[in-house]
């Protein structure tokens, strides 16, 4: 069944939108010294071309980007970003992409919390105020091209991209067919035009990609707990207990409760980690290398 003008259209601005952040997300996983996934053919995962990950439930994701570290074409490495690209061109489909794309990086966010992975989107057309600030409340990071944004970027190539319900599908399919001769320098313009139309916005995206990326280990705080915890139904017990406990105490092997361990980084990340077995937080700990 041959696609409408209109989804063709559609498929089009996605795939530019995609390119252009795979360049320029690129760039900063090159910086690092990272590598970046995307859709293709990977060694890594069979020659499969579709980039999927695994959340804390078990379920797998199809995500758009994905930076790794020690990660390569036959490698899969650590997950240090997520970025999911969406395109609508009508608000009443943004509110559902928005929770589909909460759906499925939030849980592959807690999997792999101990990476403190920088989590994203990018977002064009049509979005409700309500969809953006939703996903921002979900520490989501945002970069957002409006409708006008993306008319304008294609407009600088010759291209009229604005359509509605009352657009004819003839007038679409003369449109797709000027967008289907457009070269790839062409198209390359217009993504830069996109990034370079707004700065402000990439400038923030990109930085909090670059703190995920380079945040460094600033401490670990380990405690030892060890004794019973006492349970007391009113202040009064519960303050006689500690005014009575001595105040020395010789702890045994067999009284030890559990390692409570903190972890900070350069970039204000915190890691809150409690074992009741010593091999437990060693692997957890030398997870975190």
């Amino acid at each position: 069944m041959a696609k409408s003008p209109a989804h063709r259209f559609g498929q089009i601005i996605g795939d530019l939108l995609e390119s252009t952040l795979i360049r320029y997300c690129h760039a900063i996983a090159n910086e690092y010294g990272m590598y970046l996934d995307y859709k293709h053919p990977r060694p890594a995962r069979n020659n499969q071309n579709e980039v999927r990950w695994v959340d804390i439930n078990g379920n797998t994701h199809k995500l758009d980007i994905v930076i790794e570290h020690e990660g390569s074409e036959i490698k899969t490495g650590t997950p240090r970003a997520f970025i999911e690209i969406a395109w609508r061109r009508y608000t009443k489909h943004s509110k559902n992409k928005a929770q589909e794309i909460s759906a499925a990086i939030k849980p592959l966010v807690s999997r792999y919390s101990e990476y403190g992975p920088f989590y994203g989107a990018v977002l064009a057309g049509e979005f409700t105020e309500n969809s953006l600030n939703q996903m921002k409340s979900e520490g989501f990071k945002i970069l957002y091209f409006s409708i006008h944004g993306i008319e304008e970027a294609f407009a600088s190539q010759g291209i009229d991209a604005h359509w509605d319900e009352s657009t004819s599908e003839e007038v679409l399919q003369n449109r797709v067919e000027q967008l289907e001769t457009l070269t790839e320098a062409q198209l390359r313009c217009i993504g830069d035009y996109l990034i370079e139309h707004n700065a402000g916005q990439w400038e923030i995206f990109s930085l909090s990609i670059r703190n995920a990326l380079e945040r460094t280990l600033e401490s670990i705080s380990i405690l030892s707990l060890f004794g019973d915890s006492k349970i007391f139904y009113n202040i009064q017990d519960a303050c006689a207990y500690i005014s009575k406990e001595e105040k020395e105490t010789t702890f045994t092997k067999d009284s030890f409760c559990r390692y409570e361990i903190v972890v900070r980084y350069s970039n204000g990340d915190k890691i809150d980690m409690q074992f009741k077995e010593q091999q437990a937080a060693i692997a957890s700990l030398n997870r975190l290398i």
